[in-house]
């Protein structure tokens, strides 16, 4: 048989054993909405709205976002994600730890993806299971984990969530998990299919579902967990018909490491690389410039959001949280577009939260991380959190309690063994990976342009690897305690 064709019987037989998907209702925006909370001011409603693939730069391009969450509430200056990989940082975010100990390093199952994080029995305790046992609703809305629903059935709702409104990628294609027209969507146990109309961007009818929550929730007593998650700016980085070319011309910024004139101080990865041509640079700015118009639908969105949280007298008791699941380089290094790597540009990702008793303005430069809004919303919401957690909450930087924070952080790399990996202080990084070393001092040298490894100080490099090693199989509690150590 020839593979086309046998390739053809295989997908067939996969889309018979679909669930049927239903039409779609009609597409059109909530009304406005005419729900007041009355709730007396007690646990605080959370949302947390995470793109995909956002870089720290992309945020002098969203400028609702900066105007009504960084200008009125906090910027954490050094937030980081733990292994820049899809699905390993959406796992650490649910379960609030390192990529080491949730399993979860790649995106596709078995080994990874939701089928690897499903299978160890990981959604029996996450973020959602902890805030429900306090008395949240729930609610997730766009995309879960990738790979999602594996082989599974695609009716399939994670324990937890009340509201299930998760993007499932086109029913023609299995496996794609980013769709921005033409896709399925598990509403509640039910499939619904999106087809190709403007109304059906994926962007948008994410916030009108998030619309509608949110305002039938300001007449409930319970207060609401929001995790809401577009695809954008992933590539393809599709964006909304109102913004096609609003950023036209816009190019890739060559920062110092943009095509990287000498890597000769490199590992051989990156050593063997060729400059970077004028044709993969032109197809990089077209990205950039898609990645951009496809975040202003995002920045529409999260405008939607504050203005019914205002209307509906909502906004006063929500926290908001607004971040990336990793981040994205673009020609540094003379890497072309992608992630998984230990560099700036990959795990280095906006946060910021604004909300109650958050003062306007602030800026924090403690060295956070995905593995700690777990914690962060359990302690908000006065949930447990149970002991296999390695992060720590940010209530008491929020709050300027002035609690010991972490002195440095591990980094991990997709499908690499335990020996390997990269720790980051608030000056140095340091990256083991084989007999490869990386060094960098990010105070002289912030674009990682002198690995130092070869010349830095004997006894500085090898704390930094001693301490790397200390944190590779650490655990809760373990976690915490390495991290505040000084080698």
């Amino acid at each position: 048989m020839r593979p086309k064709v046998r390739f053809t019987i295989v997908l067939l037989a996969a889309l018979a054993c679909l669930e049927p998907v239903v039409p779609n209702p009609a597409l059109v925006p909530p009304p406005p909405c005419t729900a007041v909370s009355t709730r007396v001011r007690g646990q605080p409603n959370i949302l947390m709205l995470l793109t995909d693939d956002q870089t720290l730069a992309s945020m002098a391009f969203v400028p609702k976002v900066n105007a009504l969450l960084a200008d009125r509430g906090a910027t954490f200056a050094n937030y980081f994600v733990t292994l820049s990989t899809c699905c390993p940082s959406r796992a650490s975010i649910l379960r609030g730890q390192y990529p080491h100990n949730h399993g979860v390093n790649t995106n596709l199952g078995p080994s990874g993806g939701f089928p690897k994080f499903h299978a160890e029995g990981f959604e029996s305790s996450t973020i959602a299971t902890w805030l429900k046992s306090a008395g949240y609703r729930t609610a997730l809305m766009g995309k879960y984990l990738n790979d999602y629903p594996g082989t599974g059935s695609t009716t399939y709702v994670p324990p937890g969530w009340d509201v299930w409104f998760a993007v499932m990628g086109p029913p023609w294609a299995l496996g794609i998990d980013v769709a921005y027209y033409d896709y399925v969507v598990n509403e509640n146990s039910t499939n619904v299919r999106y087809h190709v109309t403007p109304p059906e961007y994926e962007t948008d009818v994410l916030r009108n579902a998030a619309l509608a929550f949110i305002c039938a929730e300001a007449s409930d007593s319970e207060p609401f967990f929001l995790y809401l998650t577009p695809y954008a700016p992933h590539e393809p980085a599709t964006p909304a018909p109102r913004h096609v070319g609003a950023f036209a011309g816009v190019t890739v910024p060559h920062t110092p490491s943009f095509n990287e004139a000498d890597v000769s101080d490199k590992p051989v990865a990156i050593r063997s690389l060729p400059l970077l041509g004028p044709d993969t640079i032109a197809l990089m700015d077209t990205l950039y410039e898609h990645q951009l118009e496809s975040l202003q639908g995002v920045d529409d969105m999260l405008q939607a959001i504050v203005d019914v949280l205002t209307s509906t007298h909502q906004l006063d008791n929500t926290y908001i949280f607004y971040s990336s699941d990793n981040g994205y380089h673009m020609g540094q290094h003379r890497l072309g577009a992608g992630k998984a790597t230990i560099y700036e540009e990959d795990i280095h990702v906006p946060l910021v939260v604004r909300g109650p008793g958050i003062p306007a303005g602030a800026v924090y430069q403690q060295l956070v991380a995905n593995i700690d809004l777990a914690p962060t919303f359990a302690e908000l919401a006065g949930a447990a959190v149970p002991a296999f957690v390695d992060g720590r909450s940010l209530v008491p930087i929020l709050t300027g309690d002035g609690a010991v924070w972490r002195k440095g952080l591990l980094f991990e790399l997709q499908g690499t063994g335990i020996s390997n990996g990269a720790i980051r202080t608030g000056r140095y990084l340091y990256r083991r990976v084989g007999t490869a070393r990386e060094m960098y001092d990010l105070i002289a040298d912030p674009y990682e342009l002198q690995n130092i490894a070869l010349t830095a100080d004997s006894t500085l490099e090898a704390g930094l690897d001693a301490w790397l090693t200390q944190l590779k199989p650490c655990v809760g509690a373990i976690c915490r305690a390495v991290e505040d150590s000084v080698f």
